[in-house]
């Protein structure tokens, strides 16, 4: 806790007392506790960690966005208006004559054009959030170009639900940057290519148009931003937002009880429930599509055989670990949609904690027993607290699961290589529409094998066949009760066949000082808002 105030005080100039602690925060700065080692990078054409995203979209701004409180509502943000060409595969926004980005400068459509053009570009690992639509490096000139200062037209290879399009802009990767500050620091790559200002973006600076600016980040400490003086909407109530990494929740509930920190994004349940009653605190509660789930990869000959998955997927105590551990906090859910979207709310929870017939599953797929599984956790609750509770009843089964608790970087660096044979982990949606999760853990992609296109399928080695084309079927279809039924359908058989055990659907609460106003807290991936916020 020392290390943390000397950090902060120096980072934000706070005065300190003689003792050397701090009595409270400083007015004009909002704290953040939070668990950002996972960060590798802030460049919005390349961030997809939890932490990173959190920081990014106080920076970058989309050209639509959706109402937090509705996210049927689709409103515009760097973009004031759009149409949609008869044959749906043409998109055509007008830009917000008002917007402007920190250095002053006008967001045009050219901006647009060079941000959207740059993810493409780049190739980084979240390009195919944007590549879904058909955008190449050879093509994307051609299919995303500026009319003029004020048009941009964005065109997709088939015809799609317009408002999947529209929640696929919406995203993180959708922030756009100053294409006239970013190509000043244009750099070369190892094989001479072009970086697109991604060195510059990284980790150092920023270039958006959203109500803070990027001033410093520490890498798995902390990052400061300071508030944009030129922002051209409503001016934040607090000159700068402080994010300091803090995992630890009995740790985060003794700064906030303090006054050390404003925010508690990590609370685990216990310490929610222990600091409700304290009047300088108050909990914030929110719609999450987060979910709780953990992944078998079948490259495992093991976990290849589908009744080892299925024997699993019984040897889970899934409502005892929501009572006992998640106290309120998670809910069981056991399909890849989250309640609240489209598709959603099917309420098929098959599996329940079943020793006898998880045993006599493992005795008909002949696999012999112990199975022992390298199982990789993050070091960060509720993982470990989960993942412990899964253990011990998987042991009942003959399942030997191998705990490696890990920091935040090895935790995503083994996921994205699957060197593990479990990966316990979350999932967050990109943007409030089924296919942002459909298409992550339904979709087989034969020309990407280890997943890197962002399909989890493929990255635990799973061909999901049926699923796959239920999925690419609902993305195109125009008419809502049919996408829902293509959904229901593929969401059944997904969990019936899976290598993915979901488990839980979060609810937010989050803990806060009780001078602190204006928080929005998002629904989607770390979609928090913090431009509207000030301190009383």
């Amino acid at each position: 806790m020392r290390l943390f105030k000397t950090l902060m005080a120096v980072a934000v100039g706070a005065v300190m007392t003689a003792s050397g602690a701090i009595a409270e925060t400083p007015k004009n700065t909002l704290v953040i506790a939070d668990a950002i080692d996972d960060i590798i990078t802030l460049d919005p054409a390349e961030v997809s960690e939890v932490g990173g995203v959190l920081a990014s979209q106080q920076i970058y701004q989309p050209l639509v966005t959706f109402d937090p409180a509705d996210p049927t509502k689709i409103v515009g943000v760097l973009a004031e208006s759009w149409t949609v060409s008869e044959d749906g595969k043409t998109f055509t926004f007008k830009m917000n004559p008002n917007a402007k980005f920190a250095s002053g400068n006008p967001v045009t459509a050219a901006d647009a054009e060079y941000s959207i053009r740059r993810v493409i570009l780049i190739d980084s690992r979240i390009s195919f959030i944007f590549a879904q639509f058909g955008l190449t490096k050879e093509n994307v000139e051609a299919k995303v170009k500026a009319l003029d200062a004020s048009t941009l037209q964005f065109e997709v290879d088939q015809k799609y639900a317009p408002s999947f399009v529209l929640y696929v802009l919406s995203s993180f990767t959708g922030g756009i940057v100053d294409s006239a500050i970013v190509k000043q620091h244009e750099g070369k790559l190892a094989d001479g290519g072009n970086d697109y200002g991604n060195a510059w973006l990284k980790s150092e600076n920023s270039a958006g148009s959203g109500p803070y600016v990027l001033t410093k980040w520490d890498p798995k400490v902390s990052i400061l931003l300071s508030r944009n003086e030129n922002y051209w909407g409503t001016a934040p109530g607090v000159d700068r937002v402080f994010l300091q990494h803090m995992p630890e929740s009995a740790t985060q509930r003794l700064a906030l009880e303090k006054g050390d920190i404003d925010i508690a994004n990590k609370l685990g349940p216990d310490d929610i429930g222990a600091v409700s009653a304290n009047p300088d605190v108050q909990i914030l509660e929110g719609v999450s599509s987060t979910m709780y789930y953990f992944g078998l990869n079948v490259r495992n000959e093991a976990l290849s055989n589908p009744k080892v998955v299925e024997a699993i997927k019984w040897g889970v105590d899934y409502q005892g670990i929501a009572d006992t551990i998640g106290k309120g906090t998670i809910k069981v859910h056991q399909t890849m949609i989250p309640d609240g979207f489209l598709g959603g709310g099917i309420n098929y929870n098959p599996y329940s904690l079943d020793i006898e017939k998880a045993k006599a599953l493992i005795a008909e797929s002949g696999v012999a027993t112990p199975i022992k599984l390298a199982t990789v956790v993050w070091n960060v609750p509720p993982y470990p607290d989960y993942a412990q509770a899964v253990q011990a009843t998987l042991s009942q089964i003959g399942v030997d699961l191998d705990l490696q608790v890990v920091d935040g970087g090895p935790w995503l660096d083994r996921y994205r290589s699957h060197d593990l044979d479990i990966w316990f982990g979350l999932w967050g949606p990109d943007y409030p529409d089924p296919h942002s999760n459909a298409k992550a853990f339904g979709n087989h992609d034969p020309s990407d094998p280890d997943g890197t296109k962002g399909n989890l399928a493929d990255r635990f080695g799973w061909n999901s066949g049926k699923v796959s084309e239920l999925v690419n079927q609902a993305v195109q279809e125009q008419d809502v009760e049919k996408r829902k039924a293509l959904y229901d359908e593929a969401q059944r058989l997904h969990t019936d066949t899976s290598p993915f055990v979901f488990m839980f659907q979060d609810s937010r609460k989050v803990a806060m000082r009780s001078n602190v106003k204006g928080v929005v807290l998002g629904i989607t991936f770390s979609d928090d808002r913090y431009g509207g916020v000030s301190k009383e």
